[in-house]
Order: C-alpha cells, then structure tokens, then sequence
C-alpha cells in the first residue's frame, strides 16, 4: 500500500509536468480522474501527437469506450498490457491503473528516452543500460555503490553523485556528504528542478525509506539521463550482469526476518554502504514458515476455485461470474510473486549446500508439489477465464440478435398498425387503444433486456484487433437508433389515439346530452294551447311558455354551434371517410331537429299573435305577448322598426387538453410513470433470482440505494400531482367534462407506485439475506482453514521421525485444545444455519454446506485423538 501510495504520487506528477506543457488542466486524484478514460486520452495525445476523439457522455458505457480506446491505442504502439482491462480502469481498480500508467511510462519516458542507445548497444533491457550508466556516472564518489533501484537510492547520496559527475560547478560534494539522507534527496531534487529543468516527481520522505519504490526511481533517472551526458558501453552492462544477485521485492513487501538482515547488511565501506543490500541468507526454519504461508493461502485459493459455479447460461450472472473470476485472478497475480519466492529460497537453500540428502530431497518434492499445483491451479483459472469470456461473448451477441430479430418483428407490426385506417366508430378504436397498449406492454417487457445491453462486457485482448470494440459500437448504435424509433412512434400514436378517443367521446356525449334537450323542448312545446283560450289568464299562461321555450332556444343556440365545431374537429382528425360521413349524418339530423322545433316554435308564435289580434287583451297581456313573438311580429304590434342586436359570437369551444392546468398534470403524470417504468426495468435487472454461497452485492446495494432516494423526491411530486388531479377532476365535472381517461392515468401511477415500493423492499430483503449468508459462508471458511491446518499439521509434521515423542504428544494435546475451543464458533455457527433455514424457501447449501463442515470437523478431532492417544502409549 505503501508503494501504491508513492507510485500515485509520483505518476500523478508526471501526468500534470505533461499536461502543463499543453495547457490541460491537472489530475487532482489519479485514480479518480482517470476512471472515465478522457485524461488518460489526453495524456496519449501528447505522446503520440495524434488527435484521439473522446466520448462526452457521463455514463458507464461512454467510459468503457472511451478506456477501451485508450487499450486501442496502447496496442497500436506495441506496449504491452496484461491482464488489464477496461472495466479496472472505470472501477477504479489501484493496482491496475498504476501498471496501466506504469506501462504508458515505461514505453514513453524510458524506452523512448533510451532508445537510440539501446539500438547502438542491441540491448533490449533498458533497466541494465539505466543500471549501467549510473554506476559509471558514480564510480569517483567512493561512498557510492549502486546494485539496484531501490534501497540504493535511500540516503541521498547517488542522486547528487550522478548530478555531481556532469555538473560540478552546481554545488560541493562535501557539503553535500555532511546532509542528512533527506536534506541530501531534497538538495537533489531542488538542483535538477532550478538547473536542469527536471520535475520533481520524487518527494525526500518517500525515497528515505527501508525499500524505495524502484518504479518511481526509474522513472526519475530517466528525466535525468534525458539531459545528461551517457556514454554506456558493452563492457559496463556485462559488469552489471555479473553483480551478486540483489534481493529486491516489487511490492516492497519484507517480513521481519529480511528487514533485520537488509540492517545487518548495512555498514559504512564502499563494499557495504547504506545504499547496498547483499543477498539474504536463507535458513531452513524461515523457508518452513514462507512455504507454510504460501501453501495455507494456496490451499484456500483452490476451495475458492474449486467453490465457482459452473458457468450459467444467463448473461446477467455470467457477468457477475466473470467479475468473480476476474477478482480471483487479480488475487492470484498478487500472490506470484510470493510463490516465486519460496521457490527461488528452496532453491537457495539447496545450492548452499549445507542440508543434508533426508532435508534437500525433501525440499525439492515440497518445491514440485508447490510448483505442480500452482500451475494447476493457474492453468484451470486461465482456462475458466476463456470459457466464461467466450459465453459471456456468445451470450451477449445472442442478446444483440434478440434485440434485432425482436425489433424486426416489431417494425413489420408498426408498419402493418400505420397502414390501418383509424377506426369508424368508438368501439372499434378502443379495440386499436388495446392493440397499441399491448405494443407498449411488449416494449415494456423488452426495456429490461435493453437496459442490459446498456451494461455489456467487452474484453480487448490482442486477438480480438482493432475493430473489435468498433464493429460492436456500431452494430449498438444501429440498434439503438432503431429502438429509439420504435419508442418514439410508440409514444407519438398513443398520444394521438388517446386525444381523438377524448375528442371522440365527449362529441358523442355531448350531442347524446343536445338529443335529450330538443326531445324535452319538443314535448313541452306540444303542450302549449295557441288558440280557444277560456280567459285572459289563459292566454298569458300559454304565452308565457313560449316565451320560456324562446328563452331556452335563444341560450342553446351557442352549444348547437360549438357541436358544430367540434364534429369539425373530430371529423378532421379522424381522416376516415366513413367516420366523418357518420359524424356528418349525425349533425345534420341534429341541425335539422333544431330546424323544426324553431320553425314549429314560428308557427305557434303566429297563432298566438292572431289570437291577440282577434280578442282584446290588456296592454300587460300585450306587452308579454309582444316579448313572446317572432321579430317580425313584434314590428306589427309595437308600430315602429327596430332590430335587435346582433347575438354575440359563439365561444371558442374550450377544450380540457388545452388549459394549463390539463397540460401540467399531462407533463407530470408521464414524467411518473416514466419513472415507475424505468425503476421496475432496473429493480428486476437488480433481483436476485437465486442466492449463492459468496456473491458481490455492493453494486445491487448501490442501485437500491439510487432508486430509493429518486422514490422518496418523486413521492413528493406524487402528492402534488394527486392534489392537482382532483382539483382538475372537479373542475371537469362541473363543465361536463369526460373524466375518464385522467382516472385511468391516476390509477395506472398509483398501482405502477405501489409495485414499485413492493419490489424495492422485496429485493431489499433478498440482499440483506443474500449478505447474511455471505457472513455465514465467510465465518464457516475461517473456521475451515483453521481445521485444514490441524489436519495439514497431522499429515506433515505428527508422524515425523525427527520430533522427539513427548514433544509431539504435548504439540498434538494443544492441537486438541485449539480445535476445543473453536465450540463458541461452532454454535453461532449452527445458529445462524437455523436463522437462515428458517426463512421461506432456503437453499438447500445452507444446511449441506454446515453437515460437510461438521463431519471434517469431526473426522479431524477423531483422528487428532486417536493419534494423540497412539503417542501415549
């Protein structure tokens, strides 16, 4: 970690002195910054001074694609990547960005830096040449002896040495000399920076360490063999390759035996300066100790292998098993190294030559069997990485022609739907409303798969070439485009159904409602007496009502317009011949029914106006029948002309889609259900469909945790939207309004709402008990590991002639009291097997798993007894 640290430090360094040279703002934190691929295009377009086009879109595919260009361009240029792929950049991943980095510098900073003498010297290990040049530039300075790059470097010294030798006008080596080893890195670092334009990538107090990281000192006297003078020759790379091999480790990882050798090893002379780490002697007992951690962890790495599902046939947990698989192989190139390591002591400790024929023959079958089954074990691990990537592969471009054969079959029906007419009648276009619901509901069914793809898993390896990533980009995109046509017009005919039902429905109603009307106005004007009238009073009774009727006409006349208008309207929008024939049909009988009554209500009106001449009435009797008459009546009794104002122009039919508050409550009411959609899609992608003994959950946990937070800001908007409704609804009563369809939208978000908070907590619940059987597994997995080692003990070391009998017997008893005391565990163990198994439908490895684990257990402390008791007698 420590290493990891100095290498972020220090790369980042790098990048900025390379961006600050090109005006491009700086990295601030590395692993970060470059997770979306954008800066490290950056940084190879100043190496390559190409242009590299760079995807703008703030999602996880846009970063995948734009990290798999940048393993584009690295191939382009020969530099070598492994097992470093695009999804560890975007993750995140720590140690893979700083080889992914360590890879760019290397090829850019040092090679290139180093490859005109490389070609001269026809040396391809630029570490021997960099090597070779700076024992050569230090070989006046007798307090210098550079063997490495690492623990070489630590005091100070080499660094102003080799600056020293080229430029010994900068300052006095005897100054230097009395410099503590920070005051003497940081006096280097300052002279490189003020007179040779060097950056300083290197802080003091991370070089003045036990183990410096060699990386980041490579890296630093490359800046300085840049500028300086180098003059390397054939014979000072053989004297580097015949120094005593160095004990050096990559990751800096020492344990505490080497750490007090490497300060045993440390004097004063040229032969043992500070800066100089001789070979570690290695004793048998430290080489027990090394070969027993290695093989504990080797052991539990093959019950991790060998505990991997067999490889599904479903895409979604094939991802998630390559993303295991992925994990488990990062694990097992950290763990190389430590193998290695073993294996080259074992080796040591035989060419020593002080072991005898019983112990050497024993460490080279211990170092076969390491070697054999770690070559087992990588061989099988590579081969499971192939096969899940080839499904994985398979899987998703069987998704890819899914969606395309789906999308074919759905372009014929939308063509087949288009060429339709719209309906003749109400009936019939609430059968093509169905229709097209049942479009939507596939579609709806079909996101899920969608928003898969949107997540594909794409590995760039050398075979794959160039065109790997952009044959799959543009067969994407074809898709998409396609897909999003799809939707689009989808989208854009229900709207236009949806409003020609509305418009449909309340013409129906309304002239359903006007039918009613004139029957009601036609009955009462049958009822009305024009002549034989008993009294006065009579005829000011019959007068009266059709005085009424009149008034009642005069004030219906506006609706019978806007009727008018609004089969217009309908008519218009249908385009169907027949439909607007109909609707035409309807509204002349309308018309015509209106005709009649208003010419019956003229005759009636001219009978009583006769009677009034004929019989002599007061002038009150006179005055309510002049207000009764036709206009052309009124002008004979009243004796003088006067017309009557103009009436005033029909309203503009208002209809409800058209107001504000309608609209509003339209743009909310999709932007919810649009939610509740897209919410169900991610929530089923998110569900776990069948629990496994150790899965990774942190990104489910991480979607939910999305998802809740966007239901707890939208149920805000919910109930805004519920209180606009019903203020709109009886709003809509009051006009007459259908309110059907905003019910059936109202409905829709409040069922699609509580679906979507069931299967929030559903899965919820799925995961917390998906974790608790991770705990369980992980605590059964401890417990295991401390069981194989009794019985790894009891194989390799109880029956060993060397340990005296008692000994063994005391070693054996305190094996047995280790194992005693595990019983605690052993029953929260038990414990929580019932919470689990107690829950609706377990999987049946919960309880296998513990009965395989108690039987081992118990098969361990039998034999441990049985040879306990063999010892005693």
């Amino acid at each position: 970690d420590e290493h990891n640290d100095v290498q972020k430090k220090t790369f980042t360094k790098w990048i900025n002195a390379r961006f600050s040279k090109s005006g491009k703002p700086p990295v601030k934190d590395m692993f970060t910054d470059l997770k979306d691929g954008r800066k490290l295009l950056d940084l190879l377009e100043g190496l390559t001074g190409k242009p590299l086009p760079k995807e703008r879109g703030s999602t996880r595919v846009h970063a995948l694609n734009n990290v798999n260009r940048v393993l584009q361009v690295l191939h382009q240029n020969n530099v070598e990547l492994v097992n470093i792929g695009g999804t560890d950049i975007v993750d995140g991943n720590h140690k893979l960005t700083l080889g992914l980095l360590w890879s760019i510098i290397l090829h850019w900073q040092v090679k290139d830096v180093m490859k005109n003498i490389m070609s001269d010297l026809q040396q391809t290990n630029s570490e021997k040449i960099l090597l070779s040049w700076v024992r050569q530039s230090t070989r006046p300075y007798s307090q210098v002896n550079v063997l490495n790059f690492t623990t070489s470097w630590a005091d100070g010294l080499a660094f102003n040495a080799v600056i020293h030798r080229h430029k010994p006008e900068l300052f006095s080596w005897d100054k230097v000399i009395k410099m503590s080893p920070v005051e003497r890195l940081e006096h280097a670092f300052s002279i490189a920076r003020n007179h040779l334009g060097i950056e300083k990538l290197l802080d003091p107090e991370d070089v003045a360490v036990q183990l410096p990281d060699k990386k980041s000192i490579i890296m630093y006297l490359t800046s300085l063999f840049e500028v300086l003078p180098k003059q390397v020759t054939m014979e000072d790379i053989r004297e580097v390759e015949t120094l005593p091999r160095r004990y050096e480790c990559e990751d800096g990882e020492l344990n505490m035996q080497q750490a007090v050798a490497l300060e045993e090893e440390q004097s004063s002379s040229r032969a043992e300066t500070p800066s100089t780490v001789t070979e570690v002697d290695m004793d048998l007992d430290s080489y027990q100790v090394a070969l027993e951690e290695v093989l504990t962890w080797l052991l539990s790495a093959e019950d991790a292998f060998r505990e991997q599902e067999e490889i599904s046939g479903d895409v979604e947990e094939v991802k998630e098993q390559f993303s295991t698989h992925e994990a488990f192989m990062m694990e097992l190139t950290a763990h190389q190294s430590s193998v290695g390591s073993v294996l080259q002591a074992g080796n040591q400790l035989v060419a020593q030559g002080n072991l005898s024929a019983e112990e050497e023959f024993e460490i080279q079958e211990q170092m076969l069997l390491l070697n054999s089954r770690w070559e087992e074990l990588r061989v099988e691990s590579m081969d499971r990485q192939s096969r899940l990537h080839d499904m994985l592969m398979e899987l998703q471009k069987q998704q890819l022609q899914q969606l395309s054969d789906w999308l074919t079959v759905t372009e014929e029906r939308i063509q087949k739907m288009e060429s339709q007419l719209v309906a003749e009648d109400l009936e019939s276009l609430q059968k093509q409303l169905e229709e097209h619901k049942s479009l939507q509901s596939d579609l709806e069914a079909e996101q899920v798969k969608v928003n898969s793809l949107t997540h594909m898993v794409v590995i760039v390896d050398e075979s794959s070439g160039e065109s790997a990533t952009a044959v799959l980009e543009e067969q994407l995109q074809r898709l998409g485009e396609r897909w999003t046509a799809v939707c689009r017009w989808t989208e854009e005919r229900r709207v236009r159904l949806q409003e020609i039902q509305l418009l449909w429905q309340e013409l129906l109603e309304e002239q359903c409602l006007l039918k009613a009307w004139l029957t009601e106005k036609e009955e009462a004007l049958s009822k009305v007496q024009t002549s034989n009238f008993k009294d006065q009073t009579d005829l000011s009774v019959n007068v009266r009502k059709l005085a009424i009727l009149k008034e009642d006409m005069g004030m219906k006349r506006q609706t019978l317009d806007q009727l008018n208008e609004l089969g217009q309207d309908v008519a218009q929008i249908l385009g169907n011949d027949r439909a607007s024939s109909k609707i035409d049909q309807d509204q002349e009988e309308l018309t015509q029914r209106w005709d009649s009554l208003v010419q019956k209500l003229e005759d009636y009106s001219n009978q009583v106006t006769q009677a009034v001449g004929s019989v002599g009435i007061s002038q009150v009797s006179q005055k309510i029948a002049a207000e009764t008459l036709p206009l052309k009546e009124q002008v004979v009794v009243k004796q003088f002309k006067q017309e009557l104002p103009p009436p005033p122009p029909p309203k503009k039919r208002q209809i409800p889609g058209d107001s504000e508050a309608k609209k509003k409550f339209d743009a909310e009411s999709a932007e919810l259900l649009n939610w509740i959609s897209t919410s169900k899609s991610a929530i089923q992608a998110t569900d776990i469909k069948e629990y496994k003994k150790m899965r990774e959950i942190s990104n489910m946990k991480e979607k939910l945790k999305v998802i809740e937070k966007e239901r707890v800001e939208k149920s805000q908007k919910l109930d805004e939207l519920k209180r606009n409704g019903h203020i709109l609804l009886d709003q809509m009563g009051k006009e007459g309004l259908s309110t059907v369809d905003m019910n059936t939208v109202m409905e829709k978000i409040m069922s699609g709402w509580r679906d979507v908070v069931q299967h929030l907590e559903e899965v919820s619940r799925k995961i917390k008990y998906q974790e608790d059987i991770n705990a369980y597994f992980k605590e059964m997995s401890d417990l295991k590991k401390t069981v194989i080692e009794k019985d790894d003990w009891l194989k390799n070391y109880a029956s060993s002639a060397s340990q005296p009998s008692a000994a063994l017997k005391d070693l054996c008893q305190q094996e047995l009291t280790h194992l005693a005391s595990l019983s605690p565990r052993l029953e929260h163990l038990k414990a929580t097997c019932k919470a689990l198994t107690s829950q609706p439908m377990p999987p049946d490895f919960i309880q296998e798993s513990l009965n395989g684990f108690l039987d081992y257990f118990k098969l361990t402390c039998k034999k441990l007894e049985e040879h306990h008791q063999q010892l005693e007698k």
